[in-house]
């Protein structure tokens, strides 16, 4: 039996023991709850309870880490008993990865390798991709550090140019400005799905075939829409996408993955690699005879963190039980009241960045007094007890505000009425 085989087999064996968290998890989809019996918003209220989150702090940052339900932690602590009682650490990652590309709107496993986090997938397009000095990437001017960082590390390492592209609210000028931008020498693009800053969701699929049009590709970081907005990458038309879980899929954190075609895979040396990546090797062979799997899973090697991984699977199947298109209706409608509330406000205090045809979990506002934004925020959570996100990146110097299910309308009025009254010292 090869160390693969053996893995393989050992994530099909029963655990040693079960360790319980509560009736909460154990019974949170009970029929009863999977009804609207008594009322959607007691239907969410159920939801609710599911996590352990303080009960006096209103999380409105699900946007920087999503708190997971008790069934994943449950999960993930069952898995780290049965691992330490029986050294059998291997996990099925094939179903795994079928899991992930149901996420990603019904992709083949073979096109996805889990990762650890999102930077760790754009690291393995921006440090594997074929590329000659002086070719190009386009970025926009609005991108978290994970998304900027590894490109210009191989700009460093490589003399390829990296090249900012300024976004606008208005799809049309975005892409004309990427349009303007390419040159002969553009090999990809590569922009967020939904910028961690303003919340703009980028016209993806138009970017895309104009990256193709010109023979380049088109890579997405994709950390905010999974578990959030339904995803469809194959109707997206990228190349690549990457994603992680803790975030909007509630899943544990240290999770992610990398959704990567066939064709793009050919593109896309790994560059960190290691057992478990290669189809086969010879040490007689004088140059070894290295041939990597030919699916995704060439960029997954080395020992991996099963309990992660098995409460990764928990978080994607606890929220198919709800369905993903209930959790994006019900994140829009959070959404919806959330800026209704903050409209009437507005006046002389701030603008609202997050246009309103891109609505989806995140709203961004820049005060006026834009200096006072980390004070705003400290008054917030000090004040009221509600956390929230600064955006300092790129010199924004805003405030982001985002809800997931475990939100209520309770909460929302709550977090209207607070920053109604932290306002007034700004």
């Amino acid at each position: 039996m090869n160390r693969r085989s053996f893995l393989k087999l050992s994530a099909l064996a029963p655990a040693a023991a079960t360790v319980t968290l509560g009736s909460a998890s154990r019974d949170a989809f009970a029929d009863e709850i999977l009804t609207f019996a008594g009322g959607e918003e007691a239907y969410w209220d159920s939801i609710r309870k599911q996590f352990p989150i303080t009960k006096n702090l209103l999380f409105f940052n699900n946007g920087t880490m999503g708190p997971s339900p008790l069934a994943v932690t449950e999960a993930v602590t069952k898995q780290i008993v049965h691992v330490d009682s029986t050294a059998d650490y291997g996990y099925d990652h094939e179903k795994l990865n079928q899991s992930i590309g149901r996420v990603l709107g019904g992709v083949p496993g073979d096109d996805i390798a889990t990762t650890h986090n999102v930077s760790e997938g754009i690291s393995i397009i921006a440090s594997g991709l074929r590329m000659q000095p002086g070719d190009e990437v386009l970025l926009t001017n609005q991108e978290h550090g994970g998304g900027a960082v590894p490109w210009l590390a191989r700009a460093k390492r490589h003399g390829i140019v990296v090249k900012f592209v300024e976004l606008d609210p208005n799809d049309d000028v975005t892409f004309e400005r990427f349009e303007k931008a390419m040159t002969g020498r553009t090999k990809i693009i590569s922009v967020p799905h939904l910028t961690c800053t303003m919340g703009y969701l980028l016209p993806v699929k138009r970017l895309a075939e104009l990256a193709h049009s010109k023979g380049a590709y088109l890579f997405v970081d994709g950390a905010h829409p999974p578990g959030m907005l339904q995803v469809n990458v194959k109707d997206l038309g990228c190349d690549a996408y990457a994603s992680c879980g803790h975030k909007w899929l509630l899943g544990p954190k240290g999770t992610g993955f990398l959704y990567i075609t066939k064709e793009f895979r050919e593109q896309v040396m790994p560059s960190w690699s290691g057992a478990e990546a290669d189809k086969h090797w010879d040490y007689l062979a004088s140059d070894g005879n290295l041939e990597f799997l030919p699916t995704a899973s060439r960029y997954r090697f080395a020992t991996q963190s099963s309990s992660l991984y098995v409460g990764l699977q928990a978080a994607i199947e606890w929220q198919e039980k709800i369905g993903f298109a209930k959790i994006e209706s019900r994140i829009l409608e959070l959404t919806k009241q959330l800026r209704e509330g903050l409209a009437p406000l507005a006046a002389g205090k701030f603008d609202m960045l997050t246009p309103s045809h891109m609505m989806s979990g995140v709203t961004t506002i820049k005060l006026k007094n834009s200096k006072r934004y980390i004070d705003f925020a400290h008054e917030l959570e000090n004040k009221y007890k509600l956390r929230t996100r600064i955006v300092p990146e790129n010199d924004l110097e805003a405030n982001r505000f985002s809800v997931h299910v475990y939100t209520s309308e309770k909460d929302v009025e709550k977090f209207i009425h607070g920053v109604g009254d932290c306002l007034s010292s700004v």
